[in-house]
């Protein structure tokens, strides 16, 4: 097992995967269950490109984490099938450990202010693991700050803003 294997493994053992967070309280004055608290944080200034709120990744990365987070969820899927279906659609993984219905990938344009590893570089492009983007559907679906803190914990370090390389009309 490879030494990034085996952080991976660390840190999803502390993890409870497949369970659902407690987001919502109830009042038992109410039938309803209250809105979660919603990550609170403000948009930046409208650009002609999408913007993601999120980490940057490598491809590398992203195809080993998901394949061992699909295994985790699926422990009967062969390795082949796991490893097919985390490169297709690395997004349900993610978003089924950290109980997220926003976390996607896309590639952003590097900005100059952001300090990135070389390594994490692709023809002047980064990968980006986003939160949520400043879409109105996925800003409304953006997740808890319990949920942003688990996902921050894990990825060891803090989520910026990103401008997507796609104009806004193609970001969903």
């Amino acid at each position: 097992m490879s030494q990034q294997s085996q952080s991976l493994d660390g840190a999803m053992s502390s993890m409870q995967l497949g369970e659902a967070k407690q987001d919502e309280q109830h009042d038992s004055r109410r039938t309803k269950p209250s809105k979660p608290n919603r990550i609170n944080i403000f948009l930046p200034p409208p650009q002609r490109n999408c913007q993601m709120y999120g980490y940057y990744i490598s491809q590398k990365w992203l195809d080993e984490t998901a394949r061992l987070f699909l295994a985790k969820l699926h422990p009967d899927l062969s390795e082949t099938k796991a490893r097919t279906n985390a490169r297709a659609n690395p997004s349900y993984s993610f978003n089924k450990t950290f109980h997220t219905q926003s976390l996607s990938t896309a590639y952003a344009i590097l900005p100059p202010e952001h300090t990135v590893p070389a390594e994490f570089i692709v023809d002047g492009f980064v990968l980006v693991l986003y939160i949520f983007n400043d879409q109105p559907d996925s800003y409304h679906r953006r997740p808890t700050q319990a949920q942003v803190d688990e996902l921050t914990r894990f990825m060891g370090r803090e989520p910026q803003w990103w401008v997507d390389t796609m104009p806004a009309s193609f970001c969903t």
